[in-house]
C-alpha cells in the first residue's frame, strides 16, 4: 500500500494564503506562522491551511494547536477518506486500501493546486 507524502515548501504556504485568505490578515498569518515551531513545519501549516478552509478564525485557532498533536491535523488534510476508515481500513481489501489512498492523494494534489 502506498500512502504518498507531499513535498511541500514556504512557497506553496505563500501561494496558498494569497489564495485562500484576505489579504488584509496575511501579514497577521505570516507573522504566526514565523513563530511556529514544529517538525515538516510546511507540511504541517499547509494542513493547518486546508482544514482551515479559508477562514482566519479557524486558521488562528488552527495555528495555536499546531506545537501539539499535528499528526492528526496532517492525516485530516491529505488522507481525509482514510482518516474517516481508519479503524476499519486493515479490513479492506488491499487494492480497495490503495484506491482509498489514491483517491485522497488527488483530492490534495487538486486542491494544493488549484488556481
Amino acid at each position: 500500500m502506498t500512502e504518498r507524502t507531499p513535498e511541500v515548501g514556504e512557497q506553496d504556504v505563500e501561494r496558498i494564503l494569497c489564495r485562500d485568505y484576505p489579504e488584509a490578515n496575511l501579514e497577521e498569518i505570516w507573522e504566526a506562522i514565523r513563530q511556529l515551531q514544529v517538525r515538516e513545519k510546511w507540511r504541517v501549516v499547509l494542513a493547518r491551511l486546508k482544514n482551515a478552509a479559508g477562514s482566519v478564525n479557524a486558521l488562528r485557532k488552527q495555528l495555536d494547536e499546531a506545537p501539539g498533536y499535528y499528526r492528526e491535523s496532517i492525516a485530516e488534510a491529505e488522507n481525509p477518506d482514510a482518516t474517516r476508515r481508519w479503524s476499519r481500513l486493515d479490513e479492506l481489501p488491499q487494492a480497495e486500501r490503495q484506491s482509498i489512498f489514491d483517491k485522497d492523494w488527488r483530492q490534495y494534489q487538486q486542491w494544493l493546486h488549484r488556481a
